[in-house]
């Protein structure tokens, strides 16, 4: 059922057929009922008030029933309002203008009251339903939006310091390719002298990959907290393997988490990580070249039960730079469906990334290059990144 307190405007420059529309919707129950004798008042009243129904005349003097429907259609206006013209034109040409407008509904004169009745109550009840719809959808934007507030908060900031008696620089770059995304990236120091390095990409997007995120995320902070985390994390295969069994247990989406967990024992200089079905690591020595880590790998987090994960381990020497992407930058594409691919993201790294150069900007830099690679495209994937800078020792 209508509202019987909507506001209602007719709009004619005859007086008695403005005094026969407002006596007719009297009778149906409205009240809340407004006059203009031409398109020039009538959009005055518009500006003035807020109105759930325009009935709406086509000649006029001054502003006819078209100039209106243009004006209110320029500022978008015509969204909110719903109109029906009430027109003694009864030719198709000026109804079909109308409509393209983006007039409601048209009714010829002289109307019939109970076909009045009909398009004007319908026409009411379509109008509430597309407000409650933007009233839920504006309602879920303010909930997405708070999430990705919540998820970027969980992005460390930058962290340049000594560990273990060595210079160490970690720089993480996320981005969302929509409010919240399945990305995650992280890292956090482990006992005396080791620091570890997590990033994941989620296999699905939205707020179900968000809450997988979270979850995966939340599993390696909790191993971080035990009181073996030293010995757990030395061999990150151990603690990959656990989340992975925390993380298929009770699968049934099947979604899983393509992952790198990388820990630095600073003091030996000396890196191991286990790849969990995710885009190898670059890593970048003194001199600028840049070679990828491979290792044993493995499955994605969350597909098989029980699998033994293995890590490899390479020595770290004064200079180098270990860079971690996920997929959003490998297989971002641009209008002609290339990807800006594995040896761009190298390339970057050998001839942009300079090093001394600051690492917040290197990611910067390399997700803006994505960016302009995908040349105005709406963003393919989430991006996340971290970049570790293996300093010299502290005197």
């Amino acid at each position: 059922m209508a509202d019987q307190n909507a506001a209602i405007l007719v709009v004619d420059d005859v007086a008695e057929n403005r005094d026969l529309l407002i006596r007719r919707l009297r009778r149906l129950g409205f009240s809340r009922i407004e006059e203009a004798a031409d398109g020039v008042e009538a959009l005055a009243a518009i500006g003035q008030a807020a109105f759930d129904l325009v009935l709406l005349d086509i000649m006029m003097p001054e502003l006819d029933g078209f100039g209106v429907l243009e004006a209110l259609r320029s500022d978008g206006r015509i969204n909110d309002i719903p109109v029906i013209v009430i027109s003694a034109l009864n030719e198709i040409d000026p109804v079909v203008r109308c409509i393209e407008l983006g007039a409601d509904d048209f009714l010829f004169k002289p109307f019939n009251p109970t076909l009045l009745r009909a398009r004007v109550l319908a026409t009411l009840e379509k109008k509430a339903l597309r407000d409650l719809t933007r009233e839920e959808l504006r309602r879920k934007q303010v909930e997405l939006n708070e999430a990705r507030t919540l998820q970027l908060s969980l992005v460390p900031p930058s962290f340049a310091g000594a560990v273990a008696g060595r210079r160490l620089d970690v720089d993480a770059l996320l981005e969302p390719a929509k409010e919240v995304g399945g990305d995650l990236v992280d890292y956090f120091p482990v006992g005396d002298g080791l620091m570890v390095l997590a990033i994941g990409d989620v296999s699905d997007k939205g707020a179900a990959a968000a809450l997988m995120m979270a979850r995966t995320h939340s599993m390696f902070r909790a191993l971080s907290g035990r009181p073996d985390a030293p010995e757990l994390f030395a061999d990150p295969a151990r603690a990959v393997s656990i989340a992975n069994d925390g993380l298929a247990r009770g699968n049934a989406g099947c979604m899983f988490v393509t992952f790198v967990l990388a820990s630095v024992d600073v003091a030996a200089g000396r890196l191991a990580y286990v790849r969990a079905g995710h885009v190898p690591p670059y890593l970048q020595g003194a001199d600028g070249g840049v070679e990828r880590l491979g290792g044993p790998g493995g499955p994605p987090l969350g597909v098989v039960e029980g699998f033994d994960y293995q890590a490899a381990q390479v020595d770290l020497n004064e200079g180098d730079r270990l860079l971690v992407v996920t997929d959003g930058f490998t297989e971002a594409q641009n209008a002609a469906g290339e990807l800006f691919g594995e040896d761009r993201v190298g390339a970057f790294f050998a001839d942009g990334a300079e090093v001394g150069g600051a690492g917040g900007q290197v990611l910067t830099r390399l997700a803006t290059q994505v960016r302009a690679f995908e040349a105005g495209l709406p963003a393919f994937d989430d991006m996340a990144a971290i970049l570790l800078t293996f300093g010299a020792r502290e005197v």
